[in-house]
């Protein structure tokens, strides 16, 4: 059951196009659409299109199409950040939560550059449990802890390098993992494949997880992080060789 009735919310795509011309970016004309969300989770579009969480300086992006990777995709409001950025990437959406893939499939159905897979990733394949946070979806979580809610479900789990190979991608531009706990374990599968990618965007849930997020991308460079408070935050990182 989904933690609150599900609306359809105006995102406006002029707020991507000011801030990238503030950023040295020109775009052409903004326009306005709606999403289906929670409607007591539209402060992620705020997040996201009037904050820009997942802001990459446009220096640091190749000028042709985009391979974009996102894991943890909730309703694909980055996926569509990203086709506002660059309305020719392809990007692919990795969520395991049924009716939260409902939504995601929704808000991108207009856009077939645009690929839901309905798994978890992380460095093996199983059916597990997925706790749902009956206030809040984007912490659904595959870890259970005493703040999870005795709330799940069994989704299927499957090896993150493995799963990108089966998509075909041999290089991704930018990589984003938001999963509540299981980012590390991803970056652990996806070792092989980090000299070939560009950026990578991930959100820590520990001092610990960031620390070691942070040693296991020995092929990149910080360049941006937002701190919400001790043990959370979204940190960044670009590809040595691109600077």
């Amino acid at each position: 059951m989904y933690p609150s009735q599900i609306i359809r919310a105006q995102v406006i795509r002029a707020q991507v196009i000011r801030a990238q011309a503030d950023r040295g970016q020109q775009q052409g004309e903004g326009s306005g659409r709606q999403v289906w969300i929670p409607r007591n989770e539209v402060f992620r579009i705020r997040n996201i299109f009037e904050e820009h969480d997942y802001h990459v300086p446009p220096q640091y992006l190749p000028s042709g199409s985009l391979n974009v990777v996102d894991i943890g995709a909730n309703v694909g409001l980055f996926a569509l950040y990203m086709k506002d950025l660059r309305h020719d990437c392809d990007v692919f959406c990795f969520e395991p939560a049924p009716q939260t893939v409902e939504l995601l499939k929704r808000n991108t159905a207009h856009d077939s550059r645009i690929h839901v897979y309905p798994y978890a990733l992380s460095n093996h394949g199983e059916m597990a449990s997925l706790y749902l946070n009956p206030r809040n979806s984007g912490e659904n979580t595959l870890r259970a802890s005493a703040m999870t809610s005795s709330d799940s479900i069994r989704v299927p789990v499957k090896d993150a390098a493995s799963a990108l190979h089966q998509t075909g991608l041999t290089y991704i531009d930018i990589i984003k993992i938001d999963t509540e706990g299981s980012e590390v374990e991803i970056l652990q599968s996806l070792q092989a494949y980090l000299p070939y990618v560009g950026i990578l965007m991930i959100e820590y849930h520990s001092e610990q997880d960031r620390r070691t997020i942070d040693e296991r991308l020995s092929t990149h460079l910080l360049f941006d992080a937002k701190i919400c408070k001790p043990q959370l935050g979204i940190v960044k990182y670009i590809n040595a060789r691109l600077i």
